[in-house]
Formats: C-alpha cells, structure tokens, sequence
C-alpha cells in the first residue's frame, strides 16, 4: 500500500470525525515534537551564501521558471517578475509545479495562477494558466488526491480589487487535472458566493464531487492556509492565542505542514519554527511551541517522511534570512542532524518589488496527499522554492540524504548517460545556463552552457577530506571569450586553490592575493589541468605537459580539501538588488560552452 494510499484512509477518518461532530480539543505539550541535533546552527555564517556549510552530496538544483522583462517570449509571454506561493504534485507520470505571479509586486494585483510539467525533473514546460486570470488568486497549497483517485486543483477565488491581504482569502476554488492532464471545469469548494463559480456539489460527476468531499473533509489539507481560515470552528484551537504570540507578523499559524512520525503521530510545523503534535490523528493538538533547536523564519519549512523511510526538514536556519535552504535528516521523525545545504546560490536580485527578500524560500516538497507514485524518479526527495520570489526552482535531493562522500571519484564521462540525473554530482543549473552530460563528437562529456547575461552554470564534486590532494581535469572549450573558474574547496567552502580560463584566451592562478598567466587555451583544443597540495599554504598546478609551478594559496587555513567547483562566472558572494537594465536581461545568442571529458581526485601518498 503506497503512502498516499494510507494519508487517503486517514483522510477519511478525519472526514468521519467532522461529520460526527467532534471539535478539536487542546492538549498540553511542554516540549518540541522534534529536536535537530548538531553544532552546524552555531557554525552558520551568514555572509555567505551557502552559510559557509557542506552541501548534501548530489542535489541537483534545477530552474523551472527564469523571470524576463525582455524576453517574455521565452518565460511566461507576460514579462511579468514576481514569481511565488508554490506547490508541488506527482501525477500518472509527471511532476506538476504552481505559481503565482504578478507583474512586479507581492500582493498587488493583477494575479495570476500558472503550472508547469515535467516528465523527468529537468525539462520544464512553459508556464500555463491553472485557473482563469479573472477568479484566480493564490493560496499556500494547490494539490490534493482523493482516494478514488482524482487529483484535485486549488485556488482562492478573488473577492475584491486593489492590493490582497490574506484575510481575503475566503472563497476556495477547484478543478480536477485529468488523468490525461486536461484542466476540469471551475467550481466552488468553500463560501460558495453569487458572483463565483458554481458549488461543486452541482457538478454532474459523482466521482468528482466525492473527491470535493473528502477534500473539504480533510483538516490537515484546509489548515495548510493560513491560520485555519478555510476550516472556520474546525481549525486548531491555539489560532489567535496571546500566549504564543511573537512580535511582528509571523505568529503561529501561518504555511502549514504535516508530517507522521514513525511513532504514528502527526508533526504540524508552520512559520518561526512553531511546532504542535497530535497523537489523535489530529482530533488533538499540543500546544504550539518554538523548538530551541529548529531556528527557522518566515520563509517556511518543510518536513516529510522520504521514499527511504527516513525524515528531513528542510527551512532557512535563520529568524531573518531566507538562505542558504538547508536539511536535516533523521530516523524517527523526531531527532534530526546533519545540517547540509540544498540551495546555497544566491544570485542578484534583478527586479525588486514589494516584499522581496533574497534567497531560496517558501520551499515545499510533495504533500502525501498530492502524490499518486506514478512518477519515475523514486530514489529523491524533490523541493520547489522560489528564488527573491522571481524565479522558480525545483531541487532534486538524492536518497539516502547523505552528509558526507565517502570516495574519491575517478569519471571517464564518455561512459556516462546523456542527459538526467549526473551521479555523484552537485549541480547548480539556470534554465538558460543549464549542466548536463552531452553526446558531442568526441563522446559523452559534462557540459556547462551558458548563455544567462547574471547567472552562472555551476558543478561540484565532493570528495573525503583530505589534507592533501591531486585533481586532473581534461576539458574541451568552445571560445576563449568566456570564463570557467576551477576551484578546490574546504568544507566551509573556502576557496585556497583556484585556476581560472578568463576571457582573454589565458588561463591564470590566484597566487595569495595576485593573479598569474600560467598558459593558454585554444577553442576546440583540449586542455588537461593538473592541481596538487601537500600543504595548506601552497598547491601546485600544470597545464598540459607543461611545468609544475607552485603558488600560494588564496585563502590560508585550511586544513583539508573537501570539494571540487567548476562555475562559469566569477564568484559572487550574496548577489545584491540593484535592479538590472532590462534589455539586458536577454539570453545570449551564443552562449559560452565548456566540456568536461574526465575528473579524477586523489589524496597524495
């Protein structure tokens, strides 16, 4: 019986609880649900990026949607740049994304409600409208299926003009997605009203309105929005409650999720860190506290149990700041550790707007109820986030979660598969500056393309840490009019060894705070770089069969290597928000190419 399976027939008990009558009632609770254990919160370094921690090993970050003014054609036809509230469904094959979007700024109408597919997680179609543009506002879930099999579609429906407020937010529309992927006609699901569609109950199918049902049944899915307001006397009592009331706009209640432990008890988890548990099946709720070990703000989090039978929460670990997006992983449900970054880019911001705040936020996974297990890929834990809610990206987070490579990698990538999953590999890919393996002439290779005018195409290896190390690369170049900076990395993510192919046709060496022309590189010539260090103040390199010649390190004190980086732009830091030229933001017509035929690393005997 798959998982989906079993949150259907707890679906239907809780239905049954509503129908008999039976409130939700309050039950005291002194500590956490949950505990995360580690000392990566207290080693959290917020100047940069990625939060100076070690990545999981072999996320693929994966851009859905690149916002555009000037080249609408090839985002959403619109040019609009706010791009948000998102959600996540696995359906009879395909992943499905939502969002909403505005021209420029949260909350300030027009809105509209889009979706994307995939079939494989990496090729994205464009964006089309979930629901019409003139009814449609945005809600903090828009998935459900209901255990005769009918995947279900939301939205708030629009009950007024000027800026939207979540108090608004009264009317709740729905759709059925086909199994042939056909949007359904739009009904009522909650305070039916004169000038909204229909109520759902006068939908001809049966099956369609039983599915309504079991939705409009379902507490947990209604208590998803915020503060309960879908569910009216049914929501959790602790809504409004002064006793748990923090300062500012984030009290408790806000983005739900769910999740069962292995125990059987249900985990709630919302904004700030709030966390409640039921041990009812959500007849009861303790009463909400803020775990002194989960630090998390605003930009949401999610928890779920994974394909692997294992738990992960993943949230931004800061009250303020909304990067780098982070897990945790356990065996229970209960304790979590080893805090790793899924997302840790954060690129400019190039449209500000009301309300944006940079980095990878508001991150859900796929619900238990919004998942029919017919799609392909079992072996992740997939996350959608917004990037500066401009942009929308999708993470794949291989299973097991693991914290720490355990081998050094040896890749001939001739003998790799084009296209998909990149085993082993850490990418990091813009929709116009995507990673993967290529068939070229030569044979299967890595390739970093990249034509995004204020991204880079980004790829990393990680290996065991070693206080000494050897990295060979064989590299193809398309032009010498691009960059590609090859870097070797500790695990904070220090950078003490770095070789670049600039844009002049060199290839220079960072010696302590200098750089250095160590050679040359030709299009269509393949190049071989060789990096070694037996010390953490010098490494050495050679290009081709050249000379080895010796350098001081960029970054001193680092006492192992941990990864390998490869990125086709300059290192960035925490981007910035100066809003960018517009005709500028196009997709070069040719982007820089860079191949990457082999990789092995080493420690030095």
């Amino acid at each position: 019986m798959t998982q989906n399976h079993n949150f259907a027939m707890f679906a239907t008990l809780c239905v049954g609880l509503v129908c008999q009558g039976i409130a939700s009632e309050v039950r005291q609770e002194k500590a956490s649900p949950l505990d995360v254990r580690g000392d990566e919160q207290s080693r959290l370094n917020l100047s940069l990026p990625d939060g100076g921690l070690k990545p999981v090993v072999g996320v693929h970050n994966i851009q859905v949607f690149r916002s555009s003014r000037s080249q609408p054609d090839l985002t959403d036809q619109d040019g609009w740049t706010y791009a948000h509230h998102q959600d996540l469904a696995a359906w009879k094959g395909r992943l499905y994304a939502a969002w909403a979007m505005t021209p420029k700024d949260e909350d300030i109408q027009p809105y509209k409600l889009v979706y994307a597919t995939t079939t494989d997680g990496f090729h994205w179609s464009a964006p089309a409208d979930l629901f019409p543009r003139e009814n449609a506002w945005p809600i903090r879930f828009y998935f459900y299926r209901a255990a005769n099999d009918r995947m279900l579609t939301f939205c708030a429906g629009k009950t007024g003009d000027g800026n939207v407020k979540e108090g608004m937010k009264t009317v709740m529309l729905v759709r059925e997605i086909g199994a042939d992927h056909q949007l359904g006609k739009v009904y009522t699901l909650v305070e039916p009203q004169p000038d909204q569609p229909a109520f759902y109950k006068t939908a001809a199918d049966p099956g369609f309105v039983a599915a309504c049902d079991e939705a409009v049944g379902n507490n947990l899915l209604l208590e998803q929005q915020d503060y309960g307001r879908f569910l009216g006397k049914r929501r959790m009592p602790w809504h409004g409650d002064a006793s748990i009331k923090i300062p500012g706009d984030f009290q408790f209640g806000k983005a739900f999720c769910f999740y069962h432990r292995k125990d059987g008890s249900l985990v709630g988890l919302s904004k700030m860190g709030f966390a409640t548990l039921s041990e009812d099946a959500g007849k009861t709720w303790s009463k909400p506290v803020q775990s002194e070990t989960l630090i998390a703000g605003p930009g949401k989090i999610w928890g779920q149990r994974t394909a692997d039978g294992r738990f992960a929460l993943a949230y931004n670990p800061d009250r303020d700041k909304r990067f780098p997006l982070v897990v945790v992983a356990g065996d229970d449900g209960i304790e979590f550790k080893d805090m790793r970054v899924i997302h840790g880019e954060v690129p400019a911001i190039r449209y500000p707007g009301r309300y944006k705040s940079a980095g990878a936020q508001y991150m859900r996974g796929i619900a238990e109820w919004a998942d029919d297990g017919t799609f392909a890929d079992k072996q992740a834990m997939w996350l959608i986030y917004s990037m500066h809610k401009e942009d929308i990206w999708v993470s794949r987070v291989p299973l097991p979660i693991t914290a720490d490579e355990t081998t050094f990698p040896s890749i001939d990538f001739a003998k790799e598969l084009p296209g998909g999953i990149i085993s082993g590999w850490n990418v990091y890919g813009p929709r116009w500056a995507p990673v993967s393996v290529v068939d070229e002439k030569a044979g299967h290779c890595l390739e970093l393309r990249d034509a995004d005018p204020f991204d880079y195409a980004r790829a990393v290896r990680c290996f065991p840490a070693s206080p000494s190390v050897r990295v060979e690369l064989s590299l193809g170049v398309a032009q010498t009019d691009a960059r590609l900076e090859i870097e070797v990395c500790d695990a904070a993510g220090h950078r003490p060894i770095r070789v670049a192919l600039v844009e002049n046709g060199k290839i220079q060496a960072t010696d302590d705070a200098n750089t250095v022309d160590i050679g040359e590189y030709k299009p269509g010539v393949a190049v071989k770089i060789v990096l070694e260090s037996r010390a953490s103040d010098r490494f050495a390199v050679q290009i081709d069969s050249g000379e080895m010649r010796a350098f001081a390190v960029a970054e001193k004190d680092c006492e192992s290597f941990e990864r390998l980086s490869l990125r086709t732009g300059e290192w960035r830091g925490c981007g910035g928000g100066a809003e960018v030229n517009a005709s500028l933001d196009m997709q070069r017509a040719k982007p820089a190419v860079f191949q990457v035929h082999s990789v092995a690393v080493r420690p030095l005997p």
